[in-house]
């Protein structure tokens, strides 16, 4: 197996450090991390956490993409994914030219299951489905709705396409096309506001928000959630499961945005203000809005949020009780595994950091291919041993390390 010393994050932060002509200490000190995490992230012995990429990147003013090495070309060549970019691209670039005379569009009849079984495959993690049809879908909607008067139809019409360009923006966002991500949830933003569903406006605002924490930027991200609960309140049933289960779902993003800012009485907060709204539904909804929210994400989360925090042996320890349903949507599930992987390396547990990551290639296999942390993780379990165990090295070289 074929490691490179250069071939991981920390080495590409370590060279725009040195760009910026920045010691370890000032950039340690300018992204509020210690000396000894950027020493470790740099040398590949601990991974490169979402967290400190983004702080690294907002100081060094690079994409955090650029310093994950994303995307990853050669993985998305043998998966043939590298095929659906500039057709989704073309895609994308439709919204405002009217119909095309090419298209004759289906009844939203036909249309809506079609829609339902993408959001299937995207919450799966099924990007090679997802990238075969999403353009398709994203033609005939645009066609179809520029067809269409004002009206009930024509609403309805905007929700599928707004669901489509939020698949966009998974598809995208996962693979590491983060512009491309950014231009889609731009349509979402605009066809749900012909919708005129605030739950939908909603969830686009929390995807807006993990970007701007992918970024970093913390405070933006915890304004867009509240901005999110307000179009929540604009509801016209607030009390209703699809508006609870979205509410939750922001109460839960946000709590993970204060994790990452190191804020454990705001995590508190947030926690148990999602754990009472999943006590009122009384039940895991795992495809409302797709937000797939109950007590099974409040538990997840409690996990999550404690590894974020640094908070290990407790975070171990919560996740004993935590039990996913059949039914759970995998792409939570697998980022479950990954978070497990990551706070099992940094407690020194080999052994038990290469199961998880084996569970998350089983249970999600093409968002374990190409997540930044899982290429972190394994990069850091190899660089700390004489020898990569074999089920080590075959992850490394699935992967493309």
């Amino acid at each position: 197996m074929r490691l490179p010393a250069d071939d991981h994050t920390g080495a590409r932060i370590a060279d725009y450090r040195k760009l910026r002509h920045l010691t370890q200490e000032a950039l340690a000190q300018r992204a509020y991390l210690s000396r000894s995490c950027i020493a470790k992230v740099e040398r590949g012995l601990a991974p490169a956490t979402p967290a400190v990429v983004a702080a690294v990147a907002r100081v060094l003013q690079v994409d955090v993409a650029v310093l994950n090495g994303q995307p990853y070309t050669s993985e998305m060549q043998q998966d043939h994914l590298d095929l659906m970019i500039a057709p989704l691209s073309d895609a994308l670039d439709l919204y405002d030219l009217g119909p095309d005379p090419d298209i004759t569009p289906r009844s939203l009849a036909d249309i809506e299951p079609d829609v339902r079984a993408l959001c299937e495959k995207a919450c799966a993690t099924e990007y090679s489905g997802v990238g075969q049809q999403l353009p398709g879908l994203l033609g005939e909607l645009t066609t179809a709705i520029s067809l269409l008067p004002e009206g009930e139809e024509r609403r309805r019409t905007a929700a599928a396409l707004s669901w489509c360009y939020w698949v966009a923006y998974e598809f995208a966002y996962r693979l590491g096309y983060h512009l491309l991500a950014s231009i889609a949830l731009e349509r979402m933003g605009w066809t749900a506001e012909q919708a005129q569903d605030p739950l939908l406006l909603a969830v686009r605002l929390s995807r807006r928000s993990a970007m701007l924490l992918r970024r970093g930027d913390n405070r933006m991200s915890l304004r867009t959630l509240d901005r999110a609960h307000r179009l929540v309140g604009q509801h016209d049933a607030p009390g209703s499961v699809p508006a609870l289960a979205v509410s939750g779902s922001l109460h839960l993003a946000a709590a993970i945005a204060a994790a990452q800012a190191k804020a454990p009485d705001a995590v508190a907060g947030h926690m148990e203000l999602a754990r009472q709204v999943a006590k009122e539904i009384g039940r895991d909804v795992p495809q409302v809005y797709w937000a797939a929210f109950g007590e099974t994400n409040v538990r997840h989360f409690d996990v999550a949020t404690r590894v974020e925090l640094g908070q290990l042996g407790d975070a171990v320890r919560a996740a004993q009780a935590l039990h996913f349903p059949a039914e759970h949507p995998r792409m939570r599930v697998g980022r479950y595994y990954i978070e497990m992987a990551r706070a099992y390396t940094e407690m020194g547990r080999a052994e038990a950091a290469q199961r998880a990551l084996s569970q998350a290639r089983t249970v999600a296999p093409q968002q374990a291919r190409y997540h930044p942390l899982v290429r972190e993780t394994i990069g850091a379990l190899v660089r700390r041993q004489r020898r990569a165990a074999e089920g080590l090295t075959s992850l490394a070289a699935w992967v493309g390390m």
